[in-house]
């Protein structure tokens, strides 16, 4: 099941062409944020609003508007976090603040900040608050991992600030999605939240993992940051290090398919299931890899 088939996936993409050819009136913005909007990757964030509206019987396309606020202010925080930690290459692109400068890159990612609050406006009042915590939660992570240099942080303070930074996001996506389908479901939705939750640490502790072990050819960073198993490097040896990672990993994975082992069955849930089976394959490249150091 490849994800970029997905009728979700597809229907997020064409969206993101129109809003992007017509963005804004200034052509130089409009350039810029399509250099950087329109990059490529898994979108994630954006198909588990689409996918949790979908199990929950809801039409996805209904998402989409969400979907767009939700990729902006994750691409913005992007623009954002490249220039904080020096990135020279994201997603196989040059960085926006390499290429047009540090000015533009800021401008470009307030700009977005904007369109998603405008995208994001026409839900109702709980959406558009949800939707704006998980902005501030992503701000207050990032101040998190900008203050503390790598083998500083403790295991307290990466989990508060992947959770702010990345899962918090993940947990509103999944939020939204079911909020739109159902409403008036609270538990339904606080549920699909969890899951979100579970999903989005496990994918950060992977993407982190697979930075240290330099899986990525497509990004470039001049500050690392530390991770999970950067730290637990501090007490193990790297072998150890890498399976206790992987470990914590499995199994904030298992938790998220366990949030939604209630919900009936649907192919939406399915897929996102199938995510869940994605981000854990990602580290097959280090469950069988030789010992790092």
């Amino acid at each position: 099941m490849r994800i970029e088939e997905w009728d979700e996936y597809k229907t997020f993409i064409n969206a993101i062409n129109e809003a992007v050819s017509d963005i804004s009136d200034l052509p130089s913005l409009t350039k810029i944020t399509s250099h950087v909007f329109n990059a490529s990757g898994k979108k994630l964030r954006p198909l588990v609003i689409t996918l949790s509206c979908g199990a929950c019987g809801g039409d996805y396309k209904d998402a989409i508007n969400a979907c767009l606020a939700i990729e902006g202010i994750h691409t913005a925080s992007l623009v954002h976090d490249d220039i904080l930690d020096e990135g020279m290459m994201r997603r196989n692109r040059q960085t926006l603040h390499t290429l047009y400068g540090p000015a533009a890159a800021i401008l470009c990612g307030d700009f977005l900040i904007a369109k998603a609050i405008e995208w994001i406006s026409v839900y109702e009042k709980q959406i558009v608050w949800d939707f704006g915590h998980s902005g501030a939660l992503l701000s207050e992570g990032e101040v998190i991992d900008a203050g503390i240099k790598r083998g500083e942080m403790t295991l307290d303070e990466y989990t508060e600030c992947i959770y702010k930074k990345t899962a918090a996001l993940f947990e509103i996506s999944a939020k939204i999605g079911s909020r739109i389908a159902v409403p008036n479901d609270e538990e339904l939705i606080q549920r699909f939240g969890r899951f979100g939750y579970e999903f989005g640490m496990a994918y950060q502790i992977i993407d982190d993992l697979l930075e240290d072990f330099g899986v990525y050819e497509d990004k470039e960073s001049g500050v690392l940051s530390d991770s999970l198993f950067s730290i637990y490097l501090r007490s193990m040896d790297a072998d150890a290090a890498a399976k206790e990672t992987v470990g914590v990993a499995e199994a904030y994975l298992i938790r998220a398919k366990e949030e939604l082992s209630g919900v009936a069955d649907s192919p939406s849930k399915e897929k996102l299931f199938a995510l869940v089976d994605y981000v854990n394959d990602l580290m097959d490249s280090v469950r069988f890899a030789p010992s790092h150091s």
